[in-house]
């Protein structure tokens, strides 16, 4: 019996330790299949995907990419292709430097996302630069039909409230620059207050003054948005650094920036509210309270907005086309100025243009440009060779897509990459040459090809490429027509490498302005409006 119980009990421990050491090795091989299935399926999605260089976990290629971003895209499509993709951190991206691929996928609805990144999370989605699926849709197609009605149209519009707006704060940019024709001048601040009340005039009927501490500011809190936005897209790349303290600072900063700005905003609503006529709609925030107004009468104001607060829709709006419709236009005006001073006989050739059309007794007009094509192809090749912003805008497939047989999934970034496209040798003679001929055809004419894309493409194309067109004439041919722009005695030629930010900016640099008179006062030509000041 004893010897029966013992061996019953060794027995026992045996297959005890027998069925542990096998759950232990099963549990084992299970874990390693489970590895296994798993990488063999990351490899079969990674094959799916546009080449590119492998990067290293957990940072991509970040380390490769550095602070001109675009530059750095230009060399690595050089090397995987027109098509590749890549990591920035956690998150893919996919490059196109092609620009038939640019037009086929961006004209496809699910192409219309934004990515999750920090500033999307800030927004909320709200506005219109960062909204998206419906409220995106009607957003766009309420901006486009209120802007045309005043006047954001090409040249044959009847309404010349816009033309009207651009054309007194050009008056009034020259007669303030007449007065300092004596000692070398910075334009950036000029045309900063010009072009930010064009777009004020256009948004709310407020115009600022240069030393208006309201501008000052509202233009440093914009500046350091930028800026303060540059800094937390980090967190798009390594999530973990969303814990750390100068993330948290600066995200504070934002919500304080921000909670300003709306306060500016919310004054101009209120104000607008109670002089509101809806026979006589003045700006974009009257026309936003007639349609609030009329969803109230219909009972639909809880489904206005996609159900979003009224006022913060507004808002966010309004800082949208403040910031977007001010930096691209400066920038491009500065970048102007930079290849007149720079190419001396293509600045004769705008200006002779100018006296030969238009003449000595008046200003250009939006509806001259028809009939100077030196000077409409200038703005042209200073677009494409400048490529302000050379990435464009970032796209977020809303679904997994196809692009020439590589797999474009959901959430990824897509990159339209708009200096490549500019600065191809296979589609430009001699790209690196600033030659404004060659938007000129045989017969003389303005000619733009497919692959000329300063304001994007597809159904994201930027919203004001066309008060774009019209700000930058006049604003140019205005100032070419007006004063003759040199470098001061010994300066040096402004350098062509630009500044990344939000858009690719020159290095500061002075202009001596010599006018050239004209046979009628500037101040005589077209009486100034006013709208209002802050």
């Amino acid at each position: 019996m004893l010897l029966d119980s013992y061996v019953f009990n060794f027995l026992k421990r045996e297959l005890e330790h027998d069925i542990q050491k096998s759950l232990l090795v099963f549990c084992c091989v299970l874990f390693v299949v489970f590895i296994v299935q798993s990488i063999i399926k990351n490899l079969i999605e990674i094959a799916k995907l546009p080449p590119g260089p492998i990067g290293v976990w957990p940072f991509g290629i970040l380390k490769f990419i550095g602070h001109e971003k675009h530059k750095s895209l230009m060399k690595l499509a050089s090397t995987y292709g027109p098509l590749f993709s890549c990591k920035l951190g956690q998150q893919l991206y996919v490059v196109i430097s092609d620009y038939k691929m640019i037009r086929e996928i961006f004209k496809k609805e699910s192409m219309t996302g934004r990515p999750k990144t920090p500033l999307y999370g800030v927004l909320n989605g709200a506005g219109v630069i960062n909204a998206e699926g419906a409220l995106w849709k009607s957003e766009r197609r309420f901006l486009h039909e209120k802007l045309r009605r005043f006047g954001m149209t090409h040249l044959n519009s009847k309404n010349n409230k816009l033309h009207d707006i651009i054309n007194n704060e050009i008056n009034e940019l020259l007669t303030t620059l007449r007065h300092e024709t004596k000692k070398p001048i910075d334009l950036e601040p000029h045309f900063a207050v010009s072009i930010s009340n064009v777009v004020c005039n256009l948004l709310m009927s407020v115009r600022f003054t240069r030393n208006d501490p309201k501008f000052i500011r509202f233009n440093s809190m914009i500046e350091e948005g930028m800026k303060l936005f540059g800094k937390i897209t980090s967190v798009d790349y390594i999530p973990i650094t969303q814990y750390f303290p100068s993330f948290q600072t600066a995200k504070s900063q934002i919500a304080s920036n921000r909670e300003e700005m709306f306060e500016f905003y919310r004054e101009v609503i209120e104000d607008h509210r109670k002089t509101f006529d809806r026979n006589n709609i003045r700006d974009l925030v009257d026309f936003y309270l007639l349609e609030i107004e009329l969803a109230k009468e219909n009972g639909t104001e809880h489904e206005l907005f996609n159900g979003r607060n009224h006022d913060e829709q507004i808002m966010q709006v309004m800082g949208d086309l403040f910031s977007a419709g001010m930096e691209t236009i400066k920038t491009t005006l500065l970048w102007l100025i930079v290849f007149m001073l720079r190419n001396p006989v293509a600045k004769k050739q705008v200006q002779d243009e100018l006296d030969t059309v238009i003449g000595r007794e008046k200003m250009p007009k939006f509806q001259d440009l028809q009939y100077l094509p030196n000077t409409e192809s200038t703005i042209y090749e200073v677009l494409r060779i400048s490529s302000i912003v050379p990435l464009a805008t970032t796209h977020s497939p809303m679904i997994d897509e196809e692009l020439n047989g590589f797999k474009i999934p959901a959430g990824s970034h897509v990159v339209p990459l708009i200096n490549s496209v500019h600065m191809d040798p296979n589609l430009w003679d001699s790209p690196n040459d600033f030659r404004p001929s060659r938007f000129i055809n045989a017969e003389g004419k303005v000619h733009k090809p497919e692959y000329f894309i300063p304001f994007g493409t597809g159904r994201r194309m930027c919203l004001g490429d066309v008060l774009a067109r019209m700000e930058l004439f006049l604003f140019f041919a205005s100032i070419m027509h007006t004063f003759d722009v040199c470098l001061p005695n010994g300066a040096q030629e402004p350098s062509l490498n630009g500044n990344p930010g939000v858009t690719i900016h020159p290095d500061n640099f002075l202009v001596y302005l010599k006018e050239r008179p004209l046979d009628v006062p500037i101040d005589d030509q077209t009486p100034l409006r006013n709208f209002g000041s802050y």
